[in-house]
């Protein structure tokens, strides 16, 4: 983790691979929608590594590991269904990454704003949060559906920013170069978890969430 002192007043979230391990889950709803399309599945860490860039991208990336052709109509098809079997069991084996709930609890009875910008859609975004015991203190969460701009376009953090009230000092925090440029094309400070894509430029690395408690 980065030494230097700055103080900020809210901490952004990505979701997925950054605050919780989902693939478990999606991996089972994505399993669910390409049985329709013959024999094909994929395993948790190929859902894993694809995670980050969206509900569609996602199910193009799974798609392409499976074997499958990525044509409109079929992409369609799976995240049709890929959506319905997810929104039905979105946190059945979802879990919490490192010391995420000691810190978040530590960190709004501080008084700092909470908020979580994702790809995810919102709806299944709140209900996993809500599921893991985080949704009373997250105080704006903004999915993909709910911006003009998804990430990495900078207006889907900017959006985050706005729905917290505009806090003057922010720190993002993610898994993937996806967060990381979104950070950086919104003049943001960017915090990248040590269990994330490797390699990616940041101005702090967090090898636990406890390291963010030194930054606040």
């Amino acid at each position: 983790m980065s030494t230097t002192q700055t103080k900020f007043t809210a901490v952004v979230f990505d979701l997925d691979g950054t605050l919780v391990d989902s693939s478990e889950d999606i991996a089972a709803a994505m399993n669910e929608a390409l049985s329709s399309h013959g024999d094909h599945r994929v395993t948790v860490r190929q859902v894993a590594d694809a995670l980050g860039g969206g509900p569609r991208a996602l199910v193009e990336q799974c798609l392409r590991v499976a074997g499958l052709p990525v044509t409109a109509p079929v992409v369609d098809d799976v995240l049709r269904t890929y959506s319905e079997r997810y929104r039905a069991n979105p946190a059945r084996k979802t879990r919490l990454i490192d010391t995420a709930a000691a810190v978040l609890a530590e960190l709004d009875a501080r008084g700092i704003q909470l908020g979580v910008c994702t790809n995810k859609r919102t709806p299944i975004a709140h209900a996993v949060l809500d599921a893991l015991g985080l949704g009373k203190i997250i105080g704006a969460v903004i999915g993909s559906d709910a911006t003009d701009g998804p990430k990495p376009d900078p207006r889907h953090l900017t959006d985050t920013i706005a729905a917290l009230g505009a806090p003057s000092t922010v720190l993002y925090v993610g898994d993937t170069d996806i967060d990381r440029d979104t950070a950086a094309a919104a003049g943001i400070r960017y915090a990248h978890v040590s269990w994330g894509h490797p390699d990616i430029d940041a101005d702090f690395r967090l090898d636990s969430f406890d390291d963010l408690l030194a930054l606040i």
